[in-house]
């Protein structure tokens, strides 16, 4: 079997990139020793910066994607086959930024050639509300994408900020479709992995100057 260290960070961007200009590029540093395969960015607006400022723009591939959400993956263990992106979620009028999405890649691992569709959201705002039209809503939007996508044989792993704790509405019916396997504890535990993937470790690597924890799990396929 082949393991895959994941991880998903919301980087704080307009904080510790716009008003500490990146704060000697402490988020990158966390994510170098981290050394994860595949990575989900939210809050991220240059997913090339912070690659470069941990020196790690030749190891990584960023695929930029919409609403200040990003993937990267290890170019030395992953192929990408497929990528896109859609809209599930709008923001409520009380907290409104705008629409919402989750980004989507297929990679095939280099080794083994198994595939692993890998799927990045940043959720709707105000937290536990799933947005205007409520969690069971965005679950059910996120679930028709990830059907929209994954083939039979691939392994799901889906990471992000959901903007939803575990007894949201969102997260709930997520749970009838998929296994939350590792959740954060940032604001009530808005950050979660869920998989179809077996987990053989999950750790908390501290926030790094954001107001997340980057957080990882590590799956065998």
């Amino acid at each position: 079997a082949q393991a895959v260290k994941v991880l998903t960070y919301n980087l704080y961007w307009w904080n510790l990139y716009g008003q500490r200009g990146g704060n000697g590029g402490s988020a990158s540093w966390l994510i170098k020793a981290a050394a994860p395969g595949l990575i989900g960015f939210q809050e991220c607006d240059d997913v090339t910066r912070v690659l470069r400022d941990g020196g790690m723009e030749s190891q990584y591939e960023g695929i930029p994607g919409p609403h200040a959400i990003a993937i990267a993956y290890l170019i030395a263990d992953w192929g990408l086959i497929s990528k896109g992106f859609e809209d599930v979620a709008v923001d409520e009028k009380e907290q409104y930024y705008g629409t919402r999405a989750v980004q989507w890649a297929r990679l095939q691992h280099r080794r083994t050639s198994s595939v692993v569709l890998f799927m990045n959201h940043h959720g709707p705002l105000r937290v536990d509300s799933g947005g205007e039209h409520g969690g069971q809503k965005t679950a059910a939007n996120i679930v028709n994408v990830i059907q929209a996508y994954k083939k039979p044989a691939d392994g799901l792993v889906l990471v992000g900020d959901f903007n939803a704790t575990p007894s949201s509405d969102t997260i709930r019916n997520l749970e009838t479709s998929y296994k939350r396997v590792f959740t954060g504890e940032s604001f009530g535990g808005v950050d979660h992995f869920f998989s179809t993937l077996q987990v053989t470790s999950t750790q908390n690597f501290g926030s790094g100057g954001s107001d997340h924890d980057a957080l990882c799990t590590t799956f065998v396929f």
